[in-house]
């Protein structure tokens, strides 16, 4: 999906959303949407891993906005396939309202951050680590938080592993090159 086509889906979505809330009524298709979503946050979070034209830590930034956006969007993904049997209709509409323009502001930030490479605007770090904080707040205030436990039971090992590594050899690159 291009970027704009991403961004006019995250519109969608929360005009879906806010039809739900009115109506009173969840409707279950959404959770495809969520996981189309969801997808594209994850290859943007390979993208930050696999990225060698920014310093690891502004990269690391960015993979753990990518991370934390995927936990939230798992947690509403989870909320909407229970809704029914929970009681949590249309609550979970309006409690994914809360955090989408929040996933928006993540991801049109990251988008601006991939674009613009090594020149990288040095306050962009910062501004998303503020913003990771904002949308991990208004998720676990929603209920869209995963519990840590939760969060731990999803870590896939191997891929923690590999992750670990890439981010490795580009701290090492990184130290070199200052030291040259």
């Amino acid at each position: 999906m291009s970027n704009k086509s991403v961004f006019n889906y995250i519109l969608d979505m929360r005009s879906d959303l806010n039809h739900m809330e009115e109506k009173g009524v969840v409707d279950f298709s959404f959770i495809q949407k969520i996981e189309m979503l969801d997808a594209e946050f994850t290859k943007m979070k390979q993208h930050w891993v696999k990225q060698r034209m920014v310093s690891v830590g502004s990269a690391f930034i960015f993979y753990s906005a990518m991370h934390n956006t995927n936990l939230v969007l798992s947690k509403m993904k989870e909320r909407f396939k229970k809704a029914k049997e929970l009681g949590d209709n249309p609550k979970i509409a309006c409690d994914s309202r809360l955090v989408m323009p929040i996933i928006s502001e993540v991801y049109h930030k990251t988008t601006r951050a991939i674009a613009e490479k090594q020149n990288l605007n040095p306050f962009l770090p910062n501004e998303m680590l503020n913003l990771v904080s904002t949308l991990r707040a208004t998720a676990k205030l929603a209920s869209l938080l995963p519990t840590i436990d939760e969060e731990v039971k999803k870590i896939d090992n191997n891929q923690l592993k590999e992750t670990a590594t890439e981010l490795d050899k580009k701290f090492v690159a990184s130290n070199l090159l200052n030291n040259i």
